[in-house]
């Protein structure tokens, strides 16, 4: 395969070097590389596997237990490289809907089955009533925001050279992904890594996403979630409007005197009164925060402010997709301990 050389020039080196010629797509570590991921056809490899493998198992001898056992140890797993690289198509993801539900129900042959309870239902977790069945797209969605998560890691990784060549400079440590790193010529897995956080009709990674703030050498005073729910600027609109240091991070701002903290603000005029109160607010607000010597890290809201998982980052995906209702004390404790007696599977499975 050649780039931007003749067809003879690539026959005469094949046959010099004793290779066979290849061409776009091709496979590679079983993704197919320089592939559509939108068309159907790309992914159409992955959805005979899942064909193949129910033909091998069949319906007949297998109970319900055993095929929710099966569904999510085997069936949602055959998938995963592929939801590692590749945002899943609508019309694929119900392909494979469809492929889970039939196995589930026990449709074989053609012949299909009454579905007695609604997907959604069944992809919620056990606690909750569900059987913890796992919903392909949050799988999907939740394997790509790692990407971002680890565009945010402080590392010297190549494939982060590779875009910061192509994209920008500005590209590593970016929660949000500006206008200007998103040119025409993009890519199109790209253009689904910085669509994760937008794609589900709202800002959820950038929320969930936060600071566990050191000394403020890497957090913007302004623009970071560092302190509270939200960036300041979003707190205090009217401060961040007037101010002069917009882009500076916190530890630019701070400065210790005689042992006691003193925040050096600068404003591009004088402030009203009722301006200034909102700095005694502010101030307020900063000086609970206890800073330290060591640098800035980020954290993951859904985790406890721990490290990105993508468990977590699954649930927070699906409580999206599927509104999980919180249960009475009674019925929680009741699902809670129903799956942990000694029934089979199949009995618990309709209980």
């Amino acid at each position: 395969m050649g780039v931007n050389v003749s067809n003879d020039f690539i026959r005469l080196a094949s046959a010099f070097l004793n290779c066979r010629v290849g061409s776009v797509p091709f496979k590679y570590s079983g993704l197919p590389v320089g592939a559509n991921p939108r068309r159907a056809r790309t992914w159409e490899p992955l959805l005979e596997a899942l064909r193949q493998r129910l033909g091998v198992w069949g319906n007949k001898y297998v109970s319900l237990g055993g095929r929710i056992v099966l569904l999510n140890a085997v069936l949602n797993a055959i998938p995963i490289f592929y939801l590692s690289f590749i945002k899943i198509p609508v019309l694929v993801w119900k392909k494979v809907r469809r492929i889970q539900r039939e196995f589930l129900w026990g449709s074989k042959g053609g012949r299909n089955r009454i579905s007695w309870v609604k997907w959604d239902t069944v992809c919620k977790p056990k606690k909750l009533g569900g059987l913890g069945v796992r919903d392909i797209r949050a799988v999907n969605i939740s394997l790509l925001a790692k990407w971002r998560w680890r565009l945010l890691e402080d590392d010297n990784a190549m494939w982060k050279e590779v875009l910061k060549s192509k994209y920008g400079e500005l590209v590593p440590g970016m929660v949000t992904v500006g206008e200007d790193c998103k040119p025409w010529f993009s890519s199109t897995w790209w253009k689904d890594i910085w669509s994760i956080s937008v794609n589900l009709n709202t800002n959820w990674f950038t929320q969930g996403v936060i600071k566990r703030i050191g000394c403020g050498d890497q957090t913007k005073f302004w623009r970071d979630i560092w302190v509270g729910t939200v960036p300041l600027q979003e707190r205090f609109p009217r401060l961040f409007s007037v101010s002069t240091q917009k882009d500076c991070n916190v530890e630019d701002l701070r400065e210790m005197v005689e042992g006691a903290v003193n925040w050096r603000f600068a404003w591009r005029r004088r402030l009203f009164v009722w301006e200034e109160n909102l700095v005694v607010e502010l101030l307020q607000i900063i000086n609970q925060v206890v800073l330290s010597d060591d640098r800035d890290k980020w954290g993951w809201a859904y985790n406890g402010g721990g490290e990105f998982t993508v468990t977590s980052c699954y649930w927070a995906v699906i409580n999206l997709f599927v509104p999980m209702d919180p249960l009475g004390l009674f019925e929680s404790k009741t699902f809670a301990s129903l799956w942990k007696c000694l029934a089979p599977s199949k009995v618990i499975a309709f209980a």
